[in-house]
């Protein structure tokens, strides 16, 4: 029976992610963790998290309390009732909306993949630590007044310019856009920067990454004129896994 659960377990999270697809490994998740020819069979580098957490957040057809966290909610500090709140108002209004039960559980299990589980709830339940690969990339931060977390918004040390590209570059394939102001792109609804919660300066540095590269020069700019900020992304989105590709095999002869 437990390995049965198990399995359920992993189909939902493979399925969120993009691993697999239709009940097959996709073409994203062979790319990612194939065990020959992977970028990342072992889940090694924090980049792969990243990318993981991205599709994980953007799935298209799904209403997590994860979607809801990074990008329904726009708040820099919050407590889990905020985020019912804003899962409650994100709900489509002509269909029957699940129980408080379902959807605070479902709060807890993206807090707790993201922040693990604080020491007086452990004490209180008699739980194990909650492990979660999701908790290396500290987006959220419990607070000392233990009911409030805050998330970790700037630059991120671990998250190449790569991984911001393929998130712009599928953000902007979705909106058909090669152009888009900053402000959209840093707080508008599964935009790469609420996904991973980024301020503007990390955002631009990103960017102006990516164009001083040789390889992405022509593809990616930042451009400021009249006061009005653009990010500018020349990828087509089925060539996004190039950016993916530049980074992972960067070290290959």
């Amino acid at each position: 029976m437990l390995a049965k659960i198990w399995l359920i377990v992993l189909k939902y999270w493979s399925e969120t992610t993009g691993i697999i697809s239709d009940g097959e490994v996709s073409e994203f998740g062979t790319k990612l963790l194939d065990e020959n020819a992977g970028w990342d069979p072992f889940l090694e580098d924090n980049a792969s998290l990243w990318l993981l957490h991205w599709k994980l957040i953007t799935k298209p057809g799904f209403l997590t309390a994860g979607m809801v966290l990074f990008s329904f909610l726009h708040k820099p500090e919050f407590a889990k009732r905020d985020v019912a709140e804003a899962a409650l108002r994100s709900l489509d209004k002509s269909k029957k909306a699940p129980s408080d039960n379902v959807i605070l559980r479902d709060i807890d299990c993206y807090i707790r993949s993201y922040c693990g589980t604080r020491r007086f709830e452990k004490k209180k339940t008699n739980e194990e630590s909650f492990d979660c690969p999701f908790q290396e990339l500290n987006l959220i931060q419990p607070m000392s007044d233990a009911e409030t977390y805050r998330f970790g918004i700037g630059s991120k040390s671990s998250l190449p310019p790569e991984i911001i590209g393929y998130a712009i570059c599928e953000y902007f394939g979705k909106e058909n856009k090669n152009a888009m102001t900053i402000q959209k792109v840093l707080y508008r609804e599964h935009s790469p920067g609420q996904v991973f919660m980024l301020d503007e300066n990390a955002l631009v540095e990103a960017v102006q990454e990516l164009h001083e590269d040789p390889k992405w020069g022509d593809s990616f700019d930042f451009t400021e004129s009249a006061g009005i900020a653009q990010i500018h992304c020349r990828v087509e989105e089925e060539n996004a896994y190039e950016l993916l590709e530049s980074y992972f095999c960067r070290g290959d002869v």
